[in-house]
């Protein structure tokens, strides 16, 4: 159970803390946004998770992923907006929508076993280590893409930004795929056997860029295909001269 809580803290805390490192590195936002948006966040996946025996009954059914894909599609928009706007509301929309969508399943996760007295300790000791190492990590890659940013500008913050989002496109195409919205492709390739989606950096990347180890035509099309029009976005002509 403490390997399991730790996991389970490292998959559903760290996508969150790493789309907020980003945007934070891009635009600096005040503290009294950044309170807020913690609490909007915690409240709004609170009740995502009070709501979710209702939203799955509804669509045959199917309610509680066709919101999780939304939830998807409004982060990749919201980031998108704030990138090229640097608007503090588009800012807030995509940090919360991101914490209703993962932190959602953490407080269910919780909730669920907090009550049984075997399982107690180990759920405390594995959240309180899997929150201080998404802590220490959000921290050290603060400071990393703050140090890039000064020697490249930021071309390299927007295409964190850019791969970042897109890998929320991914997940709401897992998603679809589970409801059978989609139909599976074949898989492209397997790198597994270099590096897999459970290791240590596996789960790194899979955060912060969406890394798939068998990602299947349709993934790699829309994550590049949405990566690409992202980025291009964001070096639109039109685009104010402060921002460029």
């Amino acid at each position: 159970m403490l390997i399991t809580s730790l996991m389970m803290s490292l998959n559903q805390l760290l996508p969150v803390a790493i789309l907020w490192v980003i945007l934070q590195v891009y635009s600096k936002q005040p503290v009294f946004i950044m309170w807020t948006t913690l609490i909007s966040g915690l409240l709004m996946s609170f009740f995502y998770m009070q709501a979710s025996p209702w939203l799955s009954q509804l669509y045959s059914y199917q309610g509680l992923e066709f919101s999780q894909i939304m939830l998807c599609v409004i982060t990749f928009i919201a980031v998108l907006i704030f990138t090229i706007k640097r608007r503090t509301l588009a800012f807030y929309i995509a940090v919360v929508s991101s914490m209703t969508l993962y932190l959602s399943h953490y407080i269910i996760y919780l909730t669920s076993f907090w009550q049984n007295d075997d399982a107690g300790m180990s759920l405390l000791v594995g959240s309180i280590l899997g929150v201080g190492i998404c802590m220490s990590f959000s921290t050290l890659l603060f400071f990393l893409i703050h140090a890039l940013k000064r020697q490249c500008g930021l071309h390299l913050v927007i295409t964190l930004l850019a791969l970042n989002s897109a890998a929320k496109l991914l997940l709401a195409l897992d998603l679809a795929s589970q409801t059978d919205l989609i139909a599976s492709t074949m898989i492209v390739w397997d790198l597994r056997h270099i590096l897999s989606e459970q290791s240590e950096l596996g789960r790194v990347l899979r955060a912060l860029i969406g890394y798939e180890a068998t990602p299947n035509v349709l993934s790699v099309i829309t994550y590049f295909a949405s990566a690409t029009v992202f980025i291009l976005l964001c070096y639109h002509p039109f685009k104010s001269k402060e921002q460029q």
